[in-house]
């Protein structure tokens, strides 16, 4: 080979060989450089799935009954905290939480651990001049009820990660639940960490719900059985008011109350929506059921009269049957409007145990309504090949049968809907984020068991009940007529039979009686004192809540002129709002002065106020923002703090 060619062969070669070395090494570069931006993004990078949140209750007219709140919870990157022992010294001061617990989530291999979840903000604010390493907070949701424990039994309640536990809360949690939101954050210079993008687990909030209930109702109905129970010193007590047209709940109260914002301080017994889920004897008030069948099925004429034995009659099993008072012939609207349970036992007589059975039945007794509410309870209705002579008795009158208080009013709302029995229900609509309409509730019929002419002779019936000797005298009203039953029952229990001294005070009616409105139904659980009686206990409830609640709805009075609401109970007013009008200029109004009042009262003087008022504590109010005197907007929102009074 010439000189030339070995040259430009070497040369060739050498520029090959530098090629090679140049190429490795902007290999080794970039995958350095990959390798380094993995092990920085690991370093400065996280991955958190944060609490998913809820949608808002709200009540039929748009007043919020359930939000989300945002809360601060505290997390640690274990790789930057370099001094573990120390850390979790000072922290478990500050939370109250063990210190060996904490320095063993220090120590973890994560990236990321929870340290403590929804943090009181002045517990933040003392740890956050601390500037400890690798510790960070994080904003969160929690589950907010501006109204305290107002339809605190309908909402149920709701636990860490947003988790329904109870109630609408979880009937509805589909509608209700957010997805959780997977973020990632990355660390500034200083460790802070800033959200650089996010990832939805499933599809956005349906929407908020929007209750049959109404705030106003809810409150009258509330107000008025806490009072009733005290005053009685009773176990407890129930009251269900419904649109019988619709089906509607329109309130829905048990006492003692309960408050979903403190929900792990109760037990589990207080959760309970007693007038869904508990049975009890109904009583006289079940008497309906077998006149309204009698009439029906053509068993009985309103004229005739029928022996009530004086007040005692003996079966041919021996067993005695009694009434409260002696009588003798009664017709049957005598026979209800004096609770004669010898008569009711030969108006149910005619029809036999089978039929009797089949009307129990008919009405939905013994089976759900169907109610949207969770751990509803279906009764206790046995079958009529196992009554007894004197269970059939019993029967007659509303012993030896399970009912709940929602299925006794839903009954005789059907009675105030000419034969019509309509399924209950709670939610109205849901309504999404952008407005649109995604759930509209339908009424529905469940039962038609009776026409409208045995529908219109029963209200008849029941309007000369609370008449001038009848047992619901107590229920009448100047201003509507008002058509209604009370209804006594002892308690019993299992192997003891029925308890001395124990009994159960009932009064369910509607008003006005010739076009119902409203249903309404008031229970009282084991008063204590010599009154126990539906008439002498639950009846004069039942008068105060109906009347305010159709003053509250604007249905004029039929007679006798009647009161404006806000006059009609001045009396039961804090002072602070019962001594002067609000002030208002039409499109605003003057803030009152709420300090030194409870909550409840609070709560009663701002129900017709045209603003939104969310509370803070409990005890008597002691701080508010605006200020009082000052004026405000309609719709605008007004902040009250209470604090224990000792």
């Amino acid at each position: 080979m010439k000189p030339r060619g070995r040259f430009i062969l070497i040369q060739a070669g050498l520029i090959a060989g530098y090629g090679l070395i140049i190429g490795r090494a902007l290999f080794l570069m970039l995958q350095d450089n990959q390798k380094l931006e993995k092990i920085a993004l690991q370093q400065y990078r996280t991955s958190v799935q944060s609490e998913a949140g809820r949608s808002r209750i709200l009540d039929r007219k748009g007043k919020e009954l359930a939000m989300d709140k945002p809360v601060w919870s505290l997390y640690a990157d274990p790789a930057e905290v370099r001094h573990p022992y120390q850390t979790s010294a000072v922290l478990s001061k500050k939370l109250k939480i063990s210190q060996k617990d904490l320095r063993g989530k220090l120590k973890s291999n994560r990236r990321f651990v929870w340290i403590q979840r929804r943090v009181e903000a002045s517990t933040i604010e003392a740890i956050r001049p601390l500037q400890l390493e690798g510790i960070y907070v994080i904003k969160e949701n929690k589950r907010y009820y501006p109204q305290g424990p107002l339809a605190g039994h309908v909402l149920g309640a709701v636990g860490l990660d947003s988790k329904a536990l109870g109630g609408i809360e979880l009937a509805y949690d589909h509608y209700l639940m957010r997805h959780p939101v997977s973020g990632v954050y990355m660390k500034d210079a200083k460790g802070r960490l800033y959200l650089a993008s996010t990832r939805f687990a499933g599809t956005h909030p349906k929407g908020d719900l929007y209750l049959t209930i109404d705030k106003g109702l809810q409150f009258l109905l509330e107000e008025s059985l806490e009072r009733t129970v005290r005053k009685h010193a009773a176990k407890g007590g129930s009251a269900v008011m419904l649109d019988p047209a619709t089906g509607a709940v329109l309130g829905l109260a048990n006492y003692p109350f309960f408050n979903p914002n403190h929900f792990d301080e109760v037990s589990l017994s207080r959760w309970r929506n007693r007038a869904v889920t508990d049975l009890y004897e109904p009583g006289s008030t079940f008497k309906l059921v077998f006149l309204a069948a009698a009439l029906e099925d053509g068993a009985l004429s309103l004229n005739e009269s029928i022996d009530c034995e004086g007040g005692r009659l003996q079966l041919p099993t021996g067993n005695v049957i009694h009434d409260s008072k002696p009588h003798g012939r009664l017709t049957p609207p005598e026979i209800i409007k004096v609770s004669s349970n010898i008569g009711a036992y030969k108006i149910a007589r005619r029809l036999g145990p089978k039929r009797m059975d089949e009307w129990i039945r008919a009405f939905g007794f013994g089976q759900r309504t169907g109610i949207d509410f969770p751990s509803e309870a279906a009764g206790i209705v046995r079958p009529h090949r196992g009554w007894s002579m004197m269970e059939t008795a019993t029967i007659s009158f509303g012993q030896a049968v399970g009912t709940t208080p929602l299925q006794i009013a839903s009954f005789y709302a059907a009675i105030a809907n000419d034969g019509a029995q309509m399924k209950p229900y709670l939610v109205e609509k849901v309504v999404s984020p952008e407005g649109d309409l995604l759930y509209q509730s339908r009424p529905e019929i469940l039962h038609r068991p009776i026409t409208a002419k045995t529908s219109q002779r029963l209200k008849e019936i029941l309007k000369g009940a609370v008449l001038e000797g009848g047992t619901g005298q107590a229920a009448f009203l100047a201003e509507y007529p008002v058509a209604g039953k009370t209804g006594t029952s002892q308690k019993s229990e299992p192997g003891l039979g029925y308890l001395p001294g124990r009994y159960v005070a009932t009064f369910v009616g509607f008003a006005p009686a010739d076009r119902p409105r409203l249903v309404l139904l008031v229970l009282i659980d084991e008063p204590s004192h010599e009154q126990y009686t539906g008439s002498q206990v639950a009846a004069p409830p039942f008068k105060e809540m109906m009347l305010r609640a159709l003053q509250y709805v604007g249905v004029p009075p039929a007679r006798g002129g009647g009161l404006p609401v806000m006059e009609a109970h001045a009396e039961s007013m804090p002072r602070f709002y019962a001594e002067r009008k609000l002030k208002t200029d039409g499109d605003s109004f003057e803030v009152p002065d709420f300090k030194g009042a409870t909550l409840r009262h609070v709560l009663r003087a701002v129900t017709h106020f045209p603003v939104e008022v969310e509370f803070k504590g409990r005890g008597v109010a002691y701080q508010q923002d605006p200020e009082p005197g000052s004026w405000i907007a309609k719709g605008s929102r007004i902040y009250v703090a209470f604090k224990p009074l000792y």
